[in-house]
Formats: structure tokens, C-alpha cells, sequence
């Protein structure tokens, strides 16, 4: 008995994992571009500040959603948490936690694509 295409297939499997981790970065990526973008819908609107200073960025497997620090110790990224959580003068007008809440099932969504897309990938001997 002969076994061809074993060495290829040896190949294939020993890329799997890079591959794996490819598409789960870009899928963190993704979430985290949402996440911000519907921070940004949701914010409530002032001056504009706040809502010009929310963005997104991803490393490898995290992501942030944050604020550029604008505006000096009283700028967005002081203020925001009255905004978020409320004080005893204003209530709660929450965008951060909202925002990553309608993200959870495009993320969970996104990770379950990866298997079907890693087969598809070593199937076709796709290179990273």
C-alpha cells in the first residue's frame, strides 16, 4: 500500500495553528471596530468631544475600546464615566457597556466561522 499525499496534508496540519490564530485575530479586530463604531452611535452628543475621541485598536489576539486622551485632565477621557455611570446630579446615560453587550453574539458568531474557514483554507493548500 501507498499513502500519497500524506507529506502535504503533514504540511497542512502543521500550518493549522497560525492559520487558527489568523482568523481569530481578525475576528477580534472586527468586534473590537463594532464595539466602537456603536459606542459612537450611542454616545450622547454634546460638544462632540467624547464621541470624536472614542476608538478602537487591536493586537494580535485583544483588543481595546477606549478614549484618545483629549482635552486636558477635564476632557473625554475624565468625563466619560459620568456619562457612562451617572452622579447624583445626572443619570446614567450608558454607550460603553451597551455597546459591547450587542457585540457578544457577532463575536461568539465570528469565532465559530474559524473552523469552517480552516478547512476551507487547508483544502485549498492556502498559504499564510
Amino acid at each position: 500500500m501507498t499513502l500519497e499525499g500524506f507529506e502535504s496534508l503533514q504540511q497542512a496540519l502543521a500550518r493549522a495553528p497560525e492559520l487558527v490564530k489568523t482568523h481569530a485575530m481578525s475576528a477580534v479586530a472586527a468586534s473590537a471596530f463594532a464595539v466602537a463604531q456603536r459606542a459612537r452611535a450611542l454616545v450622547p452628543v454634546a460638544s462632540g468631544d467624547l464621541k470624536a475621541s472614542i476608538e478602537s485598536t487591536s493586537t494580535g489576539l485583544s483588543g481595546r475600546i477606549g478614549l484618545v486622551a483629549l482635552g486636558g485632565p477635564t476632557g473625554p477621557s475624565y468625563y466619560w464615566r459620568f456619562v457612562e455611570y451617572g452622579t447624583k446630579y445626572m443619570p446614567a446615560r450608558p454607550f460603553f457597556r451597551p455597546a459591547a453587550e450587542s457585540e457578544r453574539e457577532g463575536f461568539i458568531d465570528r469565532m465559530r466561522k474559524i473552523g469552517p474557514m480552516l478547512e476551507r483554507d487547508l483544502a485549498s493548500g492556502r498559504n499564510i
